[in-house]
């Protein structure tokens, strides 16, 4: 279910990608000659590869770095996920740019990643456009985190690599627009409507996420506590038959020394019957 949603969340976060890594990839074709349009897409692709190959690198790492926790932690990472969430939709929107702050996390990998994509360009090759996309997958940005905040409440490191995977194809189209029509697609996504109608969905994404998991712990609560009665009651059970077992095994070895006696008087009475007669 998440990795649907993260596709269409990275198909409606058009708007963002654009910014951040549109007019890159616009850059990233300018040197090449614009009749040769198949040159171009072929790098935009490898470049997006690359950038899709680090989120799922990124969305493996976080699954399994939370893997470790308890499970009760899984409801806390899913409302951190889901407000984070809401916040990338209000960005969308410009509502509200919080999320921006929590972009400062990544800066400091940046700092070093950074001069290496430089040295990278010009970009004249498919391996070159693929390693600099895996570069430009660190760059620090508030809706990749949000995602990844996702992608840690998932069960296993594949899952959690397979919802960034799904966020990332979901941001190609946006990418190769900006990297092909950059103008004309900006002008489109600046519109209020459209700007507030990609926010909206981020946001009833994140309601739902938090919905889902405080629905996990109220459920998986009463759960507990039905199994708690249910083995409660199980005791008290025991607890009745065994004293009954007790009493009945404490006849049984009562009755049997009275048996033994019985059987050795005859025994004794037989011995001396067999003497008497002897005589």
């Amino acid at each position: 279910m998440d990795s649907a949603g993260a596709l269409i969340l990275g198909l409606l976060g058009a708007g963002h990608c654009l910014g951040m890594c549109g007019g890159f990839a616009a850059a990233l074709t300018y040197a090449l000659k614009p009749t040769d349009g198949a040159a171009k897409t072929r790098l935009l692709l490898a470049y997006n590869a690359g950038r899709i190959s680090s989120y799922a690198l990124a969305g493996a790492l976080m699954a399994w770095l939370y893997i470790p926790g308890l499970e009760g932690a899984w409801p806390i990472a899913r409302t951190i996920a889901g407000l984070l969430l809401i916040a990338a939709g209000f960005y969308l929107a410009d509502i509200w740019r919080g999320i921006v702050k929590i972009e400062r996390i990544g800066q400091w990998l940046w700092r070093y990643l950074q001069p290496l994509g430089q040295r990278l360009l010009p970009v004249a090759t498919l391996p070159k456009a693929w390693l600099l996309g895996m570069l430009w997958g660190w760059l620090p940005c508030g809706l990749v985190y949000s995602m990844l905040a996702l992608a840690a409440t998932q069960a296993s490191p594949w899952q959690g690599a397979a919802v960034m995977f799904a966020f990332g194809l979901g941001t190609v189209p946006a990418v190769l627009a900006g990297g092909l029509a950059f103008e004309k697609v900006r002008q489109w996504l600046s519109r209020r409507a459209v700007k507030w109608g990609l926010g909206l969905a981020f946001v009833l994404y994140g309601i739902w996420t938090l919905a889902a998991a405080w629905y996990h712990v109220l459920a998986h609560g009463d759960h507990g506590a039905h199994a708690a009665h249910q083995h409660g009651a199980h005791q008290h059970e025991v607890q009745q038959h065994e004293p009954q077992h007790h009493e009945s095994h404490q006849h049984e070895s009562h009755q049997q020394p009275n048996g033994h006696a019985a059987s050795s008087q005859a025994t004794s009475s037989d011995h001396s019957e067999h003497h008497h007669h002897h005589h």
